[in-house]
C-alpha cells in the first residue's frame, strides 16, 4: 500500500502501523460477516484500536478506505518475465489465486460485488484503477503470444482473459475455494484454455 496515493491522501505524515490495523480491521469485520454497507468508520476504528480521528484524518468516507483495502488485497502484481505464453500467463493468474484462496480478500471481493448497487462509484473504480491493468498485462501476454506464433491471431484477448479467470471467480463466488491449489489450478486452466486457441503448425 503506498502511503502516499495521490488524489485520496494528504496531509501530516502517515504512521503505516496505524495504517495497517485499520485496514485490517476491515478485513477482520468482513470476514467474520459484516457488510460493507453496515460498517462504520466509527466501528472500524474501535475494532482497530485506534482512535475515530485517525481513521477520519485518513479516510473521508468509507468508499476511500474500501478502496485502500482493495488495493491492499490486490498489492501484489508480479510482472511476466517474457517467457513462453503459458509460464507468463502462470504468474498472473497465480496471483489471481492466490487472492482467491486467501479467506479475508475473497470475503472483501465477494461483499463489493454484492454490495455494488450501495456504492456505485467504488465498484466502478475498483474495476478501472485495479483490475483493468491486470487485464491489460494478461492480455499483453496473449498478444506477445499470438506474435510469436502461439496463439491464433483470430482470437480475442479479452475472451481468452476471461476464460482464463472465470473458474476462479466461479470459484470465489461459491466460496469453494479450501482445496484449490493456485499453482496447480493456474496450470491446468492455462493447458486447458491455450490448447483450444493454440496455432496450428504450418
Amino acid at each position: 500500500m503506498n502511503a502516499e496515493t495521490p488524489g485520496r491522501r494528504g496531509g501530516r505524515r502517515r504512521d503505516p502501523a496505524t495504517d495497517s490495523a485499520i485496514i485490517d480491521a476491515v478485513l477482520d469485520m468482513v470476514a467474520a460477516g459484516a457488510t460493507l454497507t453496515g460498517l462504520s468508520l466509527v466501528a472500524i476504528a474501535k475494532q482497530a484500536g485506534v482512535s475515530r480521528n485517525s481513521v477520519y484524518r485518513r479516510w473521508k468516507t468509507k468508499d476511500e478506505l474500501y478502496l485502500d483495502v482493495l488495493e491492499t488485497i490486490n498489492e501484489r502484481r508480479p510482472a511476466p518475465i517474457g517467457a513462453d505464453t503459458r509460464t507468463d500467463l502462470a504468474v498472473l493468474l497465480r496471483a489471481l489465486a492466490e487472492r482467491v484462496v486467501d479467506e479475508r480478500a475473497s470475503r472483501m471481493l465477494r461483499a463489493l460485488n454484492a454490495e455494488a448497487a450501495a456504492f456505485p462509484r467504488l465498484h466502478s473504480r475498483y474495476f478501472e484503477e485495479i483490475v483493468a491493468p491486470r487485464r491489460e498485462a494478461m492480455n499483453q501476454v496473449l498478444r506477445r503470444g499470438v506474435e510469436r506464433g502461439e496463439i491464433r491471431p483470430d482470437i480475442d484477448p479479452d475472451l481468452i482473459s476471461e476464460l482464463l479467470v472465470s473458474p476462479f471467480l466461479a470459484r470465489m463466488a461459491s466460496g469453494s475455494t479450501d482445496r484449490l491449489d493456485p499453482e496447480r489450478a493456474s496450470r491446468q486452466i492455462i493447458d486447458l484454455v491455450l490448447d483450444g486457441a493454440a496455432a496450428t503448425p504450418s
